[in-house]
C-alpha cells in the first residue's frame, strides 16, 4: 500500500532523527519502488537516499572519499562540499519541474537545511586550513562565524527533527570557541559557564547516537567507542579545552581544594597541560616555566598630567602591575621591569616570534600564547640548547592555541 507523501517524508526523518541513516535509506530506496503519481517525482527518492548516506558520511570527519563514498573526490575539492553541492543544484532543477505545493515546499527546506551543511563543511575546513598555519588564533571571529551560521538555522518541518542535531552541533563548538575567547582574557567565571553549556550540549547530542544498534553479546568485548568520529573529535577538543581551563585556573584550583587533589585530577583524567609545562621546564634545564598574564593598559601615579594639560600626558605603566603571574613551575622571581623591555608587538607577524633577553646572568625567552597570555622559561645563565628550546616552546604554545586539534579535523 503506497504512503502519502506526508508519510514518506516523516518517517524518513524521524530515522535520520535517531542517526539511523542506513535505515532511512533503505525505507527510501522500498519507496522508489511503489507507484506514486506525478506529484512526487521520482528522481526525489534518489536525492533522498544519496542525501541519507551524505549524512552518514558527513560524521565521518574525515571528508575523504573512500570506496563506499558516493563519488569519487575532485582534485583540490572537499568530498563531501562537492556532494551537497551537488544534490543542492540537483533539488533546484527538479523544483522547477514540480507544481504539487507540500513537495515544492519540502524542497525548499531541504535546500535551506543543505546549505547549512555547507557552511559547517566550509567552517571545518577553515579550522583545518588556521591549525596548518599554527599562529594565534582569533576564537572571537570564529564563535561570530557560527553564531551566523546558527541566525541561518530557522525551523522548517519537516527537518525540524534532524535540526536539533545541528543545533547542538553549533551550540557545543560555539561555547567551546566561547571558552578559548575568555581564557585568552584570563576569565574563570566567563570560562566556567562557557564550559558548562559546551557539555551540556554535547551530552545531548551524544544521546542521538546512542544504541542505534541491536544488543550483541560480541559487544561487551568491544573497547572501541561507537560514537561517530565527528563526536570523536568533539569529544577530545572539549578535553583539551578542560585541560587548557585547569592550567590557566590552576593557583584558584589549588586554593579550592589541594595540590594533590588537583594532580591526582590531572592525572586520572589525563589533564595534561600542567604536566607538559613541568616536563618542558626539566628537559629544558630551565629555572622555571611560567604564563603570565598582560593586564589591559592602564596609567600610574603621574606628576606631570595635568587635567588642563592640552595635550595628551605620556601614560607611565608599572610592569608590577601590568603583568600578572597566572601559574609559575617553580615559584621564583620575575624581574618583570625586564621583561617589559621586550615589546612583542601585536602584529600577526610577530605573534609566532620567540624573545630572548639576558639581565644579570639570568636569560628569559618568551613567547604569546594569545594577545594578552604570554609564557616564559627561565634559564641561569644562556640555555644549552637554544634552538632546541625555541622548538619545544613553539610546540608547547602550538598546544595552546590548539592547532593539533585544529589539523585533525581533516584528517
Amino acid at each position: 500500500m503506497a504512503k502519502s507523501q506526508e508519510e514518506i517524508v516523516r518517517i524518513f526523518f524521524n530515522h535520520l532523527s535517531r542517526s539511523s541513516y542506513d535505515d532511512a535509506k533503505v525505507f527510501m530506496e522500498k519507496q522508489r519502488l511503489v507507484y506514486l503519481n506525478n506529484a512526487w517525482p521520482k528522481a526525489m527518492f534518489d536525492i533522498l537516499c544519496d542525501f541519507a548516506l551524505a549524512e552518514k558520511n558527513y560524521y565521518d570527519t574525515n571528508f575523504e572519499p573512500s570506496k563506499n563514498k558516493i563519488v569519487e573526490r575532485k582534485e583540490n575539492e572537499n568530498y563531501l562540499d562537492f556532494v551537497y553541492k551537488t544534490l543542492f543544484q540537483d533539488l533546484e532543477k527538479l523544483q522547477t519541474e514540480v507544481e504539487d505545493n507540500y513537495v515544492t515546499k519540502f524542497m525548499t527546506t531541504l535546500l535551506q537545511f543543505i546549505s547549512v551543511r555547507l557552511q559547517l563543511l566550509e567552517l571545518y575546513d577553515k579550522l583545518y586550513e588556521i591549525g596548518t598555519l599554527n599562529s594565534w588564533i582569533n576564537f572571537s571571529e570564529l564563535s561570530e562565524t557560527v553564531e551566523n551560521i546558527q541566525n541561518d538555522l530557522i525551523n522548517f518541518s519537516p527537518v525540524d527533527q534532524v535540526l536539533r542535531i545541528v543545533r547542538y552541533e553549533l551550540d557545543c563548538i560555539r561555547h567551546l570557541f566561547k571558552c578559548h575567547e575568555h581564557l585568552g582574557d584570563w576569565s574563570y567565571f566567563n570560562s566556567l559557564i562557557s564550559l558548562k553549556e559546551s557539555s551540556d550540549a554535547f551530552i545531548v547530542w551524544e544521546k542521538c547516537y546512542q544504541n542505534q544498534e541491536g544488543w550483541r553479546f560480541s559487544s561487551l568485548f568491544k573497547s572501541k567507542s561507537t560514537l561517530p568520529p565527528l563526536l570523536l573529535w568533539f569529544q577530545r577538543f572539549k578535553h583539551m579545552t578542560i585541560s587548557k581551563y585547569m592550567l590557566y585556573f590552576y593557583g584558584i584550583l589549588i586554593r579550592q581544594s589541594s595540590l594533590r587533589e588537583v594532580k591526582n585530577t590531572c592525572e586520572i583524567k589525563n589533564l595534561h597541560f600542567f604536566t607538559k609545562m613541568q616536563q618542558l621546564k626539566q628537559k629544558a634545564e630551565a629555572l622555571s616555566a611560567i604564563l603570565v598574564y598582560e593586564t589591559p593598559d592602564y596609567p600610574s601615579d603621574n606628576d606631570s598630567c595635568n587635567e588642563g594639560s592640552p595635550t595628551p600626558p605620556i601614560t607611565k605603566m608599572d610592569p608590577y602591575f601590568k603583568y600578572k603571574v597566572m601559574i609559575s613551575y617553580p615559584k621564583v622571581p620575575v624581574k618583570f621591569d625586564v621583561v617589559e623591555k621586550i615589546r612583542i608587538n601585536e602584529e600577526e607577524n610577530s605573534v609566532n616570534k620567540i624573545e630572548m633577553i639576558t639581565d644579570e646572568n639570568i636569560t628569559y625567552m618568551l613567547m604569546r600564547v594569545d594577545l594578552k597570555v604570554i609564557f616564559i622559561m627561565c634559564f641561569d645563565g644562556k640555555p644549552k640548547n637554544e634552538e632546541r628550546e625555541k622548538a619545544s616552546i613553539l610546540e608547547f604554545v602550538s598546544m595552546l592555541r590548539c592547532h593539533r586539534y585544529f589539523t585533525s579535523v581533516n584528517r
